[in-house]
């Protein structure tokens, strides 16, 4: 027996098609998994959510998965499990049921919740002292702004909804591998003390939760040689004991090669001897990774100890709020056009009496993505400005907003492009503080409907 989990989602904004190439391409598996959320994610979530009390959960799984292929996927007998549902795997689940029934489908969609636990952050604080383990931010500096906070569940819960006989499952926060080692908990009745069978199911599931990242997307090895225009979504087949192939489908673009495996593997890990979940702390030191062949790479000899007695919070909280501009100016000296604009933006701040926190003047063409480490010149064709400010006052940044246009009469010569429509509106900002609880304050919950 076999597990085999493909990927069509490795954050919310991938290629809405990404399940229709998947099934086009004829490849076999049994379970599918989406991964939609990142920190930003949730800030975007909340910001739906207040908008409308039934949104808050990543819209593309219901509108490009479930509205254009639930019936196919059922066919087909693929189970589906993502953490689409957000800050509102309810409402999420809903939608899901509704185009069912208006496509005549019998399926069962099963939620995992509980890892919302904002309405207890204080109570939390009072009994346990929640403390930073980023920065020395406190507690107390967050709390009157705080508008969501979310515990990064495991794959148990995951497991106990297949085993319900969901053919949908969706989560609010779990840790992203907990997305494949939830089916294969269920499949293979690992047990919470098999520490090397679940770090297999965690590396499985890092390995493909970036969805085409691990398959030649992003990759840094002899990327010019790399067919961009279908890269194939990620497949890993995993036995039961623990081992991993990971490939893609044939006839798709991209690469696996024990380059994109191995660079996948060390992403957004940390102390990569103890990448530390609720199931299982994983060495990602100690897996053995294999060519076989055919776009096809073996990963063996996984290795995992107990997991910590916590879970991870990330407490989102407003923080002032932000605008940000563009201009392009273009030669000759299309670099000192640039910085003069900036100049006179910062003067205008001042004159003006505008509160802000601090600004930042990117000059992209020339040294935005690696600041005082890029090469000294000066003969651009172009330079774009961004300018960008952060503050405490609305108001103070919608007039720094009004500042931008008039730089195309009143400032250096030569500007090409202003901003992208309009003047720049304040944004708010959601920030993270992430902390721990203990695990014992938190109750995952599974809720099945057929």
């Amino acid at each position: 027996m076999t597990v085999r989990i493909a990927n069509a989602a490795g954050f919310w904004g991938d290629y809405p098609d990404a399940t229709e190439r998947l099934l086009a391409s004829g490849a076999e598996f049994e379970y599918l998994q989406l991964e939609y959320l990142a920190e930003v994610t949730m800030g975007i979530l909340d910001r739906l959510r207040d908008r409308d009390p039934e949104k808050g959960y990543a819209t593309d799984f219901v509108e490009y998965v479930i509205a254009e292929h639930l019936a196919d996927l059922v066919d087909r007998e693929v189970r589906i499990v993502t953490n689409a549902g957000g800050l509102n795997p309810s409402s999420c689940a809903a939608r899901v049921r509704e185009h069912a029934a208006e496509q005549g489908v019998d399926v069962t969609v099963a939620t995992v919740t509980g890892d919302d636990i904002t309405d207890q952050l204080d109570r939390l604080h009072a009994r346990h002292g929640l403390e930073p383990f980023e920065d020395d931010t406190r507690y107390e500096d967050v709390a009157d702004d705080v508008v969501t906070a979310a515990a990064y569940l495991g794959a148990f819960p995951v497991a106990a909804a297949l085993d319900s006989g969901a053919d949908v499952v969706i989560t609010g926060r779990v840790v992203d591998p907990a997305l494949a080692l939830g089916p294969l908990i269920h499949e293979y009745e690992w047990g919470r003390e098999q520490y090397d069978r679940l770090a297999a199911g965690i590396v499985a599931g890092h390995l493909i939760e970036c969805g085409t990242q691990v398959t030649g997307g992003n990759s840094t090895r002899e990327w010019e040689t790399i067919e961009y225009d279908d890269v194939g979504y990620p497949i890993v087949a995993v036995e039961p004991d623990g081992e991993i192939q990971l490939t893609k489908p044939d006839g798709t673009g991209g690469e696996v090669s024990r380059a994109t495996v191995a660079q996948q593997l060390v992403y957004e890990i940390g102390d990569p001897q103890a990448y530390l979940t609720p199931d299982v702390a994983a060495d990602f030191t100690a897996p053995e990774i294999t060519e076989v062949g055919g776009d096809t790479v073996a990963i063996t000899g996984c290795e995992g100890t107990a997991p910590p007695d916590s879970y991870k919070v990330s407490v989102h909280f407003e923080n002032g709020y932000r605008v940000a501009g563009n201009m392009l100016y273009s030669r000759p000296d299309a670099l000192a056009k640039a910085k003069r604009a900036a100049s006179v933006i910062e003067t205008r701040i001042e004159d003006r009496g505008l509160t802000v926190w601090d600004t930042r003047a990117e000059f992209v063409g020339h040294n935005a993505a690696h600041g005082p480490a890029a090469p000294a010149r000066d003969n651009h064709n172009e330079v774009l400005l961004r300018f960008a400010a952060r503050g405490p006052e609305r108001e103070d940044l919608r007039r720094l907003g009004t500042e931008f246009a008039p730089l195309s009469l009143a400032g250096p010569p030569s500007v090409t492009g202003l901003t992208d429509s309009g003047r720049p509106r304040p944004r708010p900002i959601i920030d993270v503080w992430p902390t721990l609880v203990p695990k014992s304050v938190v109750d995952p919950e599974v809720s099945v409907d057929e």
